[in-house]
Formats: structure tokens, C-alpha cells, sequence
């Protein structure tokens, strides 16, 4: 430490040339990752037997957990499902909205997710 205050009592103090103590000299920042273009271009480009797994021939059983279900008219989660219309809601406010739609408009937000259903 003496010797550091002898450096720098020398001359103007640059800091370039100063020895900084704080930091260690061994320390090597964190790896960067590759997002998932990268990650199949590089693949595209290297020769691997079929039997290596890769992203693009990887194969995975179906999820045992349920699918989500979105609310119809936000995309919030839906917690609730319309008993009359089918239409699935986040909250009561939504559920309002829903009582007030017509027949031609719930059919609309049906077909958008592909369950459309006949109302009477």
C-alpha cells in the first residue's frame, strides 16, 4: 500500500498507469448466450449423426399439466368460464361486458379460438 502512495506522489496521477488494488486481475465476466436463431444456424452448419439430439430433431412427450385458458376479450388468465355463451373471463367486469355482447359478437370472439359453437 506504501509503495502505491509512492507512485503516485511522483507526477500527476494517471490513472491508466495506477495499479487499482479493487480488482481482481483473475476475474472473467459472465458468458454470453446465444438466442435461439443462433443457436439453430449453427447447428445447420455442422455435420452430426442422426442419433445426436439437436432443436431441430429433438422429440418430447405431451405436457402432463393443464392447458392454460386465457380470457377471450383481455388475454388475462381466465379464471372463469360464461355458463350461456361458452366465452371464458378474467373478472366480473369482463363478465358484465359478456352479458352485454350479441349473439353475432360472441360468435366472433368463439371463432377466434376456434371453438365456435351454434347459440340459440
Amino acid at each position: 500500500m506504501e509503495e502505491d502512495v509512492e507512485e503516485n506522489t511522483s507526477g500527476p496521477l494517471n490513472l491508466l498507469v495506477a495499479r487499482r488494488s479493487f480488482k481482481n486481475s483473475n476475474y472473467v465476466g459472465p458468458k454470453k448466450s446465444k438466442n435461439l436463431k443462433q443457436i439453430l444456424a449453427l447447428e445447420k452448419t455442422m455435420d452430426l449423426a442422426i442419433d445426436i439430439p439437436t432443436y431441430q430433431n429433438i422429440e418430447c412427450p405431451p405436457s402432463i399439466l393443464p392447458q392454460k385458458k386465457y380470457c377471450d376479450i383481455t388475454g388475462l388468465d381466465a379464471r372463469y368460464t360464461d355458463p350461456k355463451t361458452g366465452l371464458r373471463y378474467h373478472n366480473a367486469e369482463i363478465y358484465q361486458f359478456i352479458r352485454s355482447l350479441g349473439v353475432p359478437n360472441v360468435q366472433a370472439y368463439l371463432a377466434s379460438r376456434n371453438a365456435a359453437v351454434v347459440l340459440k
